[in-house]
């Protein structure tokens, strides 16, 4: 028995199911992952905070979403309307008719959770034009996705007709709604990508971390194409084979990829700092020694081994201590020492570079 249900084994093959199942199930893990990620950190360090909570929600309607998806493959998703069964019309419309608000509704949330976090980004500054665009922006995603929820839920008179399509009634036209939708979810995304971008433009970091950010931000703009690839397949669906497949997965890839941005910027200062991290301890590993920037060699007949301290900044009157290696004596060959720049603080800084050398003769 395959996995299409009132199928023969032949029509099963056709099916996209497979490919359904698998970026479904992909992407929801992948997001999942980094939104758990996100709540962990976030929680640790300084409590979850209203962004948070709603990160989780859209992540929650994700899985929702990707389930209902999963289940339609077996009533038919995936193949062209001439090969679906009959006998699967009314269970396959019903599930499809309750995964369309729960994505309407679902991708609002991860984009509220971006504007929130952009006004407390900039609580307390003098930013306040800035903060009134956001609130205008969060006004418009939330009426906008909910007027569509509505919309969808409502489309059919009597409204049993949306999800039992023989019974007698009228609906909304399929062209002009998906139309409308199509332009109030492009419109959302394009404004949450884009307000940030004039303030991050203005802070008084480093071009590298400047841009990081700013790349961060454009990625939002993908899920504006995915909208814009989704809204693409409606003329398929009505004038062509009628398989709707591209159109769901476009849905699933947009809904999991809008999670994903929304924690990478809670997410991108550890992985930076993990890598700086890694890099000074591993940065003495090209001198011929260990790891650690130790290691022994002979010279002359005369077991040697060379310790490599680090440069070592402190202020002025600030006492530092060497220990030796146990048992062995030690002796500066030399030292190097620099005096910085004055600190912001006003206190004066030294940079000290120590070399040791400690010699193994033998008796």
């Amino acid at each position: 028995m395959g996995w299409v249900l009132n199928v023969s084994d032949e029509v099963d093959e056709i099916s996209q199911w497979r490919t359904i199942v698998t970026v479904c199930a992909v992407l929801s893990f992948i997001a999942f992952v980094i939104v758990a990620a996100r709540v962990y950190i976030r929680k640790k360090s300084h409590g979850l905070a209203a962004d948070d909570y709603m990160s989780m929600l859209s992540m929650l309607f994700a899985l929702i979403y990707s389930i209902l998806c999963i289940v339609q493959t077996r009533y038919g998703l995936g193949l062209p309307l001439k090969l679906r069964p009959s006998a699967n019309l009314v269970p396959f419309t019903r599930v499809n008719y309750a995964g369309r608000p729960i994505y309407q509704m679902g991708i609002s949330f991860f984009k509220i959770a971006l504007l929130i976090s952009y006004l407390r980004l900039f609580k307390g500054t003098n930013h306040l034009w800035y903060r009134r665009v956001v609130w205008f922006a969060m006004l418009f995603v939330v009426l906008g996705h909910l007027g569509c929820s509505l919309a969808l839920i409502l489309a059919c008179k009597p409204i049993s007709k949306s999800w039992n399509p023989l019974m007698d009634g009228k609906c909304f036209a399929p062209g002009p709604s998906f139309t409308g939708y199509a332009i109030v979810t492009i419109v959302s995304d394009v404004l949450v990508a884009v307000i940030p971008i004039p303030v991050l433009l203005q802070l008084k970091v480093n071009t590298g971390k400047k841009v990081g950010l700013i790349v961060i931000f454009l990625l939002g703009l993908f899920t504006t194409l995915c909208s814009v690839f989704r809204y693409l397949q409606i003329d398929r669906i009505q004038n062509g084979d009628g398989n709707s497949t591209m159109l769901i997965l476009w849905g699933v890839i947009e809904f999991n990829v809008g999670n994903m941005v929304s924690s990478m910027p809670f997410l991108a200062p550890i992985f930076i700092r993990k890598a700086r991290e890694y890099t000074s301890k591993y940065s003495g590993s090209g001198n011929g020694y260990g790891p650690n920037g130790s290691g022994a060699r002979k010279l002359g007949g005369k077991s040697s081994e060379v310790y490599k301290l680090s440069s070592v900044s402190s202020g002025l009157g600030r006492k530092g201590t060497f220990v030796s290696a146990k048992g062995h004596g030690t002796h500066s060959t030399g030292s190097e020492e620099n005096i910085l720049k004055e600190s912001p603080d006003g206190s004066i800084m030294k940079s000290v570079t120590y070399s040791v050398h400690v010699d193994n003769r033998s008796n």
